[in-house]
């Protein structure tokens, strides 16, 4: 396992606060029932655990705040507010951990429901800035990250661990799109929140 933060430094560089779409894991029983479970695994050595407050599911990482302006992300989240409008809410489920490149990963499943709000919100910044910034992730695989390496860590042992667990897989309502501002200290993520877009078409 390497430094997440290496990979994102020279265009994400410490303090700066970029726009990002996301899904929010829901109430703090759900979000401490997934680190709860994986703390012995995500305090070690090299990792930064994520505190509960700072779970996301990332939807869109789109801009720096200073490049985009107040009538652009207003027509953004208009639009984006627009499109999302005949979407119910839904629920995805957050897999058991695993040892990824950068970090240890809860996959989240069906991708479907999420890969739509991807597509809407990606669509949108396109069109709105003229495709003047990059569509990231450029292939979307959604997933809820508990804690980043900063330091080279081995696989071998975190995947062992995670052989032995007995950790659950945990259900996530999906309700809304949260507009934030997100920075990092190459160490811990965190962001504000700007807006928010509730999902609030029929189920039926």
């Amino acid at each position: 396992m390497e430094d997440f933060f290496a990979g994102v430094v020279d265009r994400w560089p410490p303090g700066q606060e970029d726009y990002h779409w996301h899904a929010l894991p829901g109430p703090a029983a759900v979000r401490e029932c997934l680190s709860g479970q994986y703390r012995e695994l995500t305090h070690r050595p090299g990792l930064a655990s994520v505190r509960d407050q700072w779970m996301h599911i990332t939807v869109q990482h789109f801009a720096p705040v200073t490049r985009i302006s107040a009538g652009e992300i207003e027509q953004i989240t208009g639009l984006v507010r627009e499109r999302c409008a005949g979407i119910a809410p839904f629920a995805v489920t957050a897999g058991r951990a695993e040892a990824w490149h950068t970090g240890v990963v809860c996959p989240i499943r069906p991708g479907p429901s999420l890969r739509h709000l991807w597509h809407v919100t990606t669509t949108t910044a396109d069109q709105v800035t003229a495709g003047a910034w990059e569509t990231r992730p450029r292939v979307y695989y959604p997933h809820l990250t508990l804690a980043y390496a900063h330091d080279h860590v081995d696989h071998g042992p975190m995947r062992a661990w995670i052989s032995d667990s007995s950790a659950a897989e945990v259900a996530l309502p999906v309700t809304r799109l949260a507009l934030v501002a997100q920075q990092h200290d190459r160490r811990e993520i965190t962001f504000r929140l700007i807006d928010e877009v509730p999902l609030t078409g029929s189920t039926t």
